[in-house]
């Protein structure tokens, strides 16, 4: 091996690392726009102390639109959100998803109502190709 391709091979290799770092540089500023375990109240950062950062989103979402999401709840909502984007991404759609035991549009109280809010959280930070079908949930 030559001197000259010895210092080829090295700026290569200072090239790709220097487009590594940049690279890692990129994906910490997109990650840092995610909310983490300190942007969550207590209860929810205890039960989930794994929780991704669309998840936390989620969670901070359903609690914007009104759908209490606790420490006790959270798996069953994260749950309700990613069962939700699956059924979207499968062909369902939200005027589908969104109905009782007897096929009729959910109401806009109580467990109904927090459905329906989950469900447009879940939308809007796990599935967001489908939020134009969040104004189908008739939320209050």
């Amino acid at each position: 091996m030559t001197q000259e391709s010895r210092l080829r091979g090295r700026a290569r290799a200072a090239a790709m690392a220097v487009g590594l770092a940049l690279g890692a540089l990129s994906l910490a500023g997109c990650t840092e726009e995610m909310p983490g375990l300190t942007d969550l109240p207590p209860d929810v950062a205890a039960a989930r102390p794994t929780i991704s950062g669309e998840e936390a989103r989620f969670v901070l979402l359903a609690r914007e639109r009104g759908a209490l999401v606790t420490g006790t709840t959270v798996a069953d909502d994260i749950e309700t959100a990613t069962t939700a984007c699956w059924a979207l991404q499968n062909g369902a759609t939200l005027r589908e998803i969104a109905v009782d035991a007897a096929g009729r549009p959910l109401g806009n109280e109580g467990d109904q109502l927090r459905t329906k809010q989950l469900l447009a959280a879940a939308v809007e930070s796990l599935c967001p190709d489908y939020e134009d079908q969040v104004a189908d949930l008739k939320l209050p």
